[in-house]
């Protein structure tokens, strides 16, 4: 199938690992021209050189609302246009609820739900001028079900309700807005040091590799985590022209392991 993404450009924040990174991958494939965001410069680089296609990277820190105008800008100015913007920079920490410090939580807001917010409302001017336009959010199964993580399960759940707001708003100039809701995902969010792997390793008091794999096949159907590329899968078709008529929907990439029926 023939994806209509060739020669689009396509921004993806929190692009230097994880689902982010394949996702960019993945767009390339497709031929889109990448306008890559995250604070890991080095990884940006290092990824950079393994794509092959147009590739413009920054050092951005997407919770400062100047430092995404500038990068938008700077992608506008380079491409001439933009197209497609991936919403995907986030983090989660596992925390006791009534202790969990507030300065974190609003860390973490900015981080995963202003950011979004702030970048979609710079690049719709974009795309009324192109006539079409296509955004999507990296949400979460726990914006749908909880998970244990305040924070985050309550970020990914605006998020999901941003996404609805936004794909009813932007339906007039032809822009489609929709998220992808991961379910666990075999990442460095779980397996770098002091990330979930830690976390959970130090709440069962298991060693950290048999935490992870304990939780998944406890509670996920097909007993395993989420691979990114099944993510990035996900994400690039909602973006791309044969999906285009798909909006509002946050879709589930989880193993079955939502219980809810939406």
């Amino acid at each position: 199938m023939d994806l209509g993404l060739k020669d689009r450009v396509v921004i993806v924040t929190g692009a230097a690992s994880g689902i982010g990174k394949a996702i960019s991958i993945a767009y390339a494939k497709e031929g889109a021209k990448l306008a890559l965001a995250d604070i890991n410069l080095e990884g940006l680089k290092n990824l950079q050189k393994e794509l092959q296609t147009e590739v413009y990277v920054e050092k951005v820190d997407i919770t400062n609302a100047d430092a995404c105008k500038t990068f938008v800008d700077n992608v506008a100015n380079k491409f001439g246009k933009i197209d497609v913007l991936v919403n995907n920079a986030g983090t989660a920490l596992m925390g006791d609820m009534e202790t969990f410090p507030e300065e974190v939580f609003r860390k973490h807001a900015e981080l995963m739900m202003y950011a979004p917010v702030r970048l979609t409302n710079l690049c719709i001017p974009y795309f009324k001028k192109n006539g079409w336009g296509s955004v999507v959010n990296t949400a979460s199964i726990f914006g749908k079900q909880p998970g244990g993580l305040i924070s985050y399960d309550t970020i990914k759940a605006a998020d999901i309700m941003i996404t609805k707001d936004y794909s009813a708003y932007c339906a007039p100039f032809n822009v489609n807005v929709n998220a992808v809701c991961p379910g666990p995902v075999d990442t460095p969010l779980w397996h770098a040091d002091g990330q979930l792997g830690d976390q959970l390793a130090s709440a069962t008091g298991m060693d950290k590799e048999a935490a992870i794999d304990w939780f998944a096949k406890t509670n996920i159907p097909m007993g395993r985590y989420a691979k990114p590329e099944e993510i990035a899968t996900a994400t690039v078709f909602l973006s791309s022209v044969p999906a285009h008529y798909i909006t509002g929907v946050a879709l589930n990439v989880d193993g079955g392991m939502v219980k809810c029926c939406f």
